[in-house]
């Protein structure tokens, strides 16, 4: 019984570590497509400063 409760126990914390991954993983990739759409913009300024 009490290595079924440990196992059990495992699975769950595996879980939220699998989910906190994912979760930093999204948050990571909206990070860098925003900061993406940043250069973008600064690009489109500067190229309309230079016109």
């Amino acid at each position: 019984m009490s290595a079924r409760l440990t196992l059990r126990r495992l699975a769950v914390a595996s879980t939220a570590l699998a989910g906190a991954a994912l979760v930093a993983a999204v948050s990571g990739g909206a990070q860098l497509l925003a900061t993406a759409a940043t250069a973008i913009e600064y690009g489109l300024i500067a190229a309309l400063i230079a016109v």
